[in-house]
């Protein structure tokens, strides 16, 4: 990929990312990009611009959720209210101020390329309505 290929990926991943907020009613998003066991953090909105530190990236491995994620393609909600919630995941959501993450993974190209991450302030789950919105945006041509 050009300098400049690369860098209208991350103009439309930005733009993508502020159309999930919307479209899915969350309160933030992440896009990382998925090198290996690493994710590593591409760009992050917030509805209200709220500054949202997570650092640059994680290893996959730490968080069996997100890794069943990017195993199957399968999308996953998780709360802090959740009975069996991970430890690790729940850790994050603490650290970060969230309560509610839904994880999508993200096509680009044709390529399953990283992973969408959805945050609520609120232990809110999302429905079925707003992870098919979510989807419907986890797909990018460039």
């Amino acid at each position: 990929m050009t300098e400049a290929a690369g860098a209208r990926l991350v103009d439309v991943l930005q733009e993508r990312a502020r159309q999930l907020v919307a479209r899915a009613g969350a309160d933030a998003c992440v896009i990382s990009r998925v090198l290996g066991d690493v994710l590593i953090i591409v760009t992050r909105v917030t509805a209200d611009a709220a500054p949202l530190e997570l650092g640059q990236g994680f290893l996959v491995s730490d968080y069996p959720v997100t890794e069943a994620v990017l195993r199957t393609g399968e999308p996953a909600v998780l709360t802090l209210d959740d009975d069996d919630v991970d430890a690790a995941e729940a850790q994050l959501l603490r650290d970060i101020g969230y309560a509610t993450l839904l994880m999508l993974p993200l096509d680009v190209v044709g390529e399953q390329w990283g992973l969408v991450e959805l945050y609520r302030r609120a232990a809110d789950r999302f429905g079925a309505d707003e992870i098919a919105a979510a989807q419907s945006l986890t797909r990018v041509e460039v």
